[in-house]
């Protein structure tokens, strides 16, 4: 029943308030691309993007942005929401949907609580893509992680609907050899998150953004 109600925006996205009540993380993602706009222009390329949350944080500091999902509701919704940007329903199972991203020429390429949610074989075809047609793009992949959990992060891990949240060797099995950052500083409760990322360095922007909010 839970998956069925997801699937819209709305109620997908009062259900994020719900559980969560801080989205910190959109704060310390529109730091980071708030740094890189004004180093050039930036193109993102969303892959499972939802509904596009992020945009009401970086929308003022993008130059170009295309969002990909599966899920119709999504998508159109987004659409009616910002008619200036891009938004394809594809699925990342198929092959057409490669070929098609392969047309698109992004400079950043985000991945937002989404690769918990995909099998082995889905996620090594998505970093293959990024890493043999993308090699230049910054990427950046968020999820929980399976990481020394406290029983808070434990029971909040159960209640998520991802099927595939794994622990930091997982990821890095199917991942690769990105660089990676593990925080727990975005929720009221223990929930830990890991930062998978290529093209720039996390570990400082993280550290200047923590500086920044005390």
């Amino acid at each position: 029943m839970i998956n069925f109600l997801l699937k819209y925006p709305f109620l997908y996205r009062l259900y994020q308030t719900l559980v969560r009540k801080k989205f910190d993380e959109y704060d310390f993602l529109q730091y980071i691309i708030n740094s890189q706009s004004k180093i050039k222009s930036v193109r993102i390329l969303d892959l499972c993007c939802a509904d596009s949350f992020i945009l009401k944080y970086i929308h003022e500091d993008i130059d170009e942005y295309t969002g990909i999902d599966f899920n119709e509701h999504c998508i159109n919704q987004n659409k009616k929401n910002w008619e200036k940007f891009r938004f394809e329903q594809l699925d990342l199972t198929k092959k057409v949907t490669f070929e098609k991203l392969l047309t698109l020429k992004p400079n950043f390429i985000l991945v937002h609580g989404a690769i918990h949610h995909l099998d082995d074989g889905t996620v090594k075809k998505i970093i293959s893509l990024i890493k043999n047609y993308f090699p230049n793009c910054i990427f950046i992949s968020v999820d929980p992680v399976k990481h020394k959990n406290q029983f808070l992060n434990k029971l909040m891990i159960m209640l998520d609907r991802g099927k595939f949240i794994r622990s930091p060797k997982s990821y890095k099995e199917i991942i690769g050899n990105f660089n990676y950052l593990i925080t727990d500083d975005f929720y009221k409760m223990s929930f830990k998150y890991i930062f998978y990322y290529n093209n720039i360095d996390i570990q400082k922007l993280y550290s200047d953004w923590k500086t920044l909010i005390k």
